[in-house]
Order: structure tokens, then sequence, then C-alpha cells
């Protein structure tokens, strides 16, 4: 499926030169042969990126020591001089020039390319030793058409043969990642409540709760909730949850990842006799640390709510309301995270700047600025910035009482791609790098949201549940002395909370599950790569060392 992908990139920028010749008859400039300074500076405006503010930055080229876009493309390595350190900017610049300067943006624009459409490859051997991986890069990926088998690298360039180029370098379209078998449950959650706007929503929560209710039911019942959630042995699911749980209790020096569980009993409903099963509530108890609470009709929605708003610090004040008074069992599930980031960011390089709304408007953030060893990735069709938490704890300034916590390995990650992207699938298969420092502009920002996951959980198979006749939650109490005998699915609802500023993050989540019963070159400076989430952006903070996403949602809209 790639290389058909390819295949079709490498098409449409050899039919562009047509498009180029018509923009030539009405544009002189278009013809005119193109110099390296022309170039460079079609290439620096084309990035995005600001430029201008290289200006007066070291550089070894006297000859274009005044030149912000040369300046700017020495500082990402893809410019080099001569033997005699002069950059030649006057000169007019060949394709295989052209092709080196393109080969490197590649590499500097993305960590990552897929591999390349493979067959008919120009013959390399007239072209100089410096700029053959790059014309070989260029061919592959069609920035660069060739002449039949010739590459043909001293030929000149016109303006428009050079913006035609550097256009196809900018416009890759490969897909950013192959595509799963099977989508996660975080994903499959996302692409079913189809979102608009800011949201967050807290995979992690829903997962457990649902789990909860999987534990009480029976037959196709349970069959479905397993097969949405992904849960192939229920019991080492269980035991799984009880030891993370844990493992999240142990890092409370360094974060506050606190999961909380409830199962809830309305008394009303069975005359203030009525109990879990014996068997439910040991499960509940020793799996998932649930605590077991008795309500009526006059006090459920007020319990549930001071409850929720205890485990997540005020965050979520409540999850019910009145519509949701005469439940007759509920299964809540609370996240509470904040953690500090490893780097933070100073408050005095936070600025106002302007943020393109999805709709194409444009709106103000207070945007963080901060340059630092953050972890990239970049392919065609994602760009993403890993920005990792704090793994240490100490008791004072001097450092005493040092604590490492290397096993705590939690991430927040920003990812510029399209808006229908898989995430958890995509951090799933990227490979992070270190090894340059980031230039990163991150706005501060912060999401309440809130909905019924009802609808999704139906997309995603999870129907007997809700039938009042078919769903079997009898794992869970007894429903005989319910009317009609019937205990089913009524509504699950989640709310979420995320703020992110400079010292870090924190989020909370409450799911609430009830049931009813009738409803290149060396010498140079680092190479500083840049990543500015200016426009919609996709965030998740997940715990890297079992792959599980806490939290994830969209920014789309200044606010």
């Amino acid at each position: 499926m790639k290389k058909r992908i390819l295949a079709i990139a490498l098409m449409v920028g050899m039919l562009l030169p047509a498009a180029g010749a018509a923009q030539a008859e009405s544009d002189p400039a278009a013809v005119r042969t193109l110099s390296r300074a022309g170039f460079v500076q079609l290439l620096a405006r084309s990035s995005g990126e600001d430029f201008a503010s290289y200006q007066g930055e070291e550089t070894p080229f006297a000859d274009a020591e005044d030149d912000a876009a040369v300046t700017w493309a020495y500082h990402k390595w893809l410019v080099n001089g001569d033997e005699r350190s002069l950059f030649r900017p006057d000169d007019a610049i060949t394709r295989q020039e052209a092709a080196a300067i393109l080969g490197r943006y590649l590499d500097y624009k993305y960590t990552a390319l897929p591999g390349g459409c493979g067959t008919g490859a120009p013959s390399m051997d007239n072209v100089a030793s410096w700029a053959r991986e790059g014309a070989m890069k260029c061919w592959m990926y069609g920035v660069i058409p060739t002449d039949g088998t010739d590459f043909n690298p001293l030929s000149r360039m016109t303006g428009a043969h050079g913006a035609l180029m550097i256009d196809n370098a900018n416009s890759l379209t490969m897909s950013a990642v192959s595509a799963p078998e099977q989508k996660t449950f975080a994903d499959s959650l996302v692409s079913a409540v189809e979102a608009k706007g800011n949201f967050t929503l807290s995979p992690y929560s829903a997962r457990l709760c649902l789990a909860m209710l999987a534990n009480g039911a029976k037959g196709d019942t349970q069959k479905e909730l397993l097969a949405a959630l992904q849960i192939d042995d229920l019991g080492a699911f269980n035991a799984a949850v009880k030891r993370q749980m844990q493992t999240y209790d142990g890092y409370a020096r360094i974060m506050r990842l606190e999961t909380a569980n409830s199962i809830w009993l309305n008394q009303s409903w069975f005359d203030g006799k009525g109990a879990f099963l014996p068997a439910y509530q040991k499960q509940m108890q020793d799996f998932y640390a649930a605590e077991t609470k008795e309500v009526t009709n006059q006090n459920s929605v007020e319990q549930v709510n001071a409850w929720a708003n205890e485990k997540t610090k005020g965050k979520i004040p409540s999850i019910l309301t009145e519509d949701n008074r005469e439940f007759v069992t509920a299964l809540v599930n609370a996240v509470y995270f904040k953690a500090a980031w490893a780097n933070e960011f100073y408050e005095n390089n936070t600025k106002k700047a302007d943020f393109t709304n999805a709709d194409g408007t444009t709106g103000k953030v207070d945007m963080m600025h901060q340059t630092d060893y953050f972890g990239y990735y970049a392919t065609p069709g994602a760009e993403a910035l890993k920005m990792d938490y704090r793994q240490y704890a100490v008791d004072n300034e001097e450092g005493d009482n040092f604590e490492s916590f290397r096993d705590a390995d939690f991430s927040m990650y920003l990812i510029k791609a399209d808006e229908t992207l898989d995430v958890q699938n995509l951090l799933d298969q990227a490979e992070f790098v270190y090894e340059d420092r980031i230039k990163a502009a991150v706005p501060k920002f912060k999401i309440e949201y809130g909905q019924p996951l009802d609808d999704a959980l139906k997309a995603l198979g999870v129907k007997t549940a809700y039938d009042h006749a078919k769903a079997d939650l009898s794992a869970m109490v007894d429903p005989s002395g319910l009317p009609g005998g019937e205990l089913f699915l009524d509504t699950v609802l989640q709310k979420t909370f995320i703020a992110v500023d400079e010292k870090g993050t924190e989020a909370a989540a409450v799911t609430a599950a009830m049931n009813g019963g009738g409803s290149a070159p060396p010498e140079r400076p680092p190479l500083v790569r840049e990543f500015t989430a200016d426009s919609p952006f996709w965030f998740a903070i997940r715990d890297n060392a079992n792959g599980e996403i806490l939290f994830v949602g969209r920014y789309e809209t200044a606010k």
C-alpha cells in the first residue's frame, strides 16, 4: 500500500511542471535562472519557520553573512560553502546542488521516511559524490522529476522549477503510520465518539469502569463488552489492573496518579434489603479496590457527586444529574493525574501568540517557549513533540533525600496531524529521537468536557447490555426482585478535565455506568529543530511502560 501511495506522489510531482510552465508565461521571474541564494530564500519562506530571527547569527559565509535565509539554512545543516568558505549566493544553482540541499531538508523535516518507490532509478554516475545521497532521496520521493534515466545534475533551474521542487518536498502525502489490523480501544473510542472542537477523553477511566461492568455480566452481554474493550482474559485483566494501580500508588513522591473505584446500590429499589452478590463484591474489592456504597433515591445524586468531587480534587464536582437519580446500581471510576515537567517552562517566556483555529479564524493563546532536548518525531502526515514528566523527587533545593523513579515513564505528546489520526497507533509505532534540541512553542490550555458514551459504545458492538429483555447482569446482583426482573445498562457518562501550564499537567476523569430498572557536516552549531503548536493538534498523556493512554484529546480553538 505504501508503494502505491508513493507512486501517486511521484506521478503528481511529474505532472506539475505543466502548471509551472503556465505560471512562467505570466511571471517573467519564473523563467529566470535561479541563484543559490534565491533557492535557499524560497526554501526558508516555505518552511513556515521564523528564519528572519537568524539574522546576525554565526555563519562562515563572508559573502552571505547578511542573508538571514542562508544563515537559517546553515544552522539547519542544509547548506555548505566551498573550500574557501564562500556560499556563492549569486551563482546559478544546479539540479544536483538543489537535490543535495533538499535531501538534507527532508532529513531535517522528517525523522522517519517510509520506503521509496524503488524502481526505475536514474543513473547516478554523472552526479557528484557529495550530491548522490540527496539526489537519490529526491528521486525516491518525487521531489525532482528525472529526464528519462538521466538526472541531468548540471542543468540550471528556473524560479518555477525551484518552487516546484520545494513544493514537492513540503507536500509528501504518504500515510503517517501503517494501519493496524485492529484499532486499539483508545483509538476506537475516540473515533466512535466523533467529538468536535476542544475535547478530552480518558480511555483508561472508561476501560476500568466498563471492565467492572463486564465482571458483573454473563453470556452475550459480557462477550460484547469484552470484545469492545479488547479484553481476551478477564481474570488476567483484573490481576493486571490491581498491579497497575499499586504501581501508580508507588509514584506518590513524584506525581499524583490516583485511581479510585466504587460500586453503588440504590436501596430504594430493594426496600433496604438489597446487596451486591458476595463474589462480585469481593472481586471489586480485591482487584479494583472498589468501595461499596448504598444510597436511596433521595440522596443518590448528591452522594455520587460528592465522591467524584473528592476523588478528583474538585476538578469534576459532579457527574450525575437529576435524570440519573433513580439508578439501580452505579459503577464509578475516577482518575486524578498531576505531574511536573522534566523540563519546566519559564513563565517569563510565555507570550501572547496567534492560534489558527480549525475554522480558519485566528485567536490568541498564551504560548510557552523553551529550547531543550524534547523527544521529536516527524514523518509525512504527522509531527509530534514528546514532553516527559519528572522522574525524580527531592525535598529541597539542596537535593536532600533524592529519589529516582526510572520506571515512572510518563509523557505528554502533542501531535500535529489530520483530525482523523489514530493517536495510540501512531505512538505505538513512532520512534522519538532526542539527539537534537527542539525549539518548542506550546500553548497553555484548559479543557473541560463531558458527554454520554452510549452511542460510541453501541458503535463498538455493546448492544445487548442496553436491551431491557436480553441484558444479563446477574453476576452483579440478583435482579429477580426488580420490576420485570430486568437489570440493564441505562447510560455511561464521562467527564474530563485537563490543564497544561509552565509547571506541568493536571487532569481528571470520572466515568459512571448506571444500570436501570425500567430505564550532515560535522563543524557547525548544533542542529535545533522547531515545533510550534499554533494550529489544531492532538494531545495524549501516556504511560510509556505499558502503552496505556490515560488521557487523549484535541485542541482546535483558542478560547
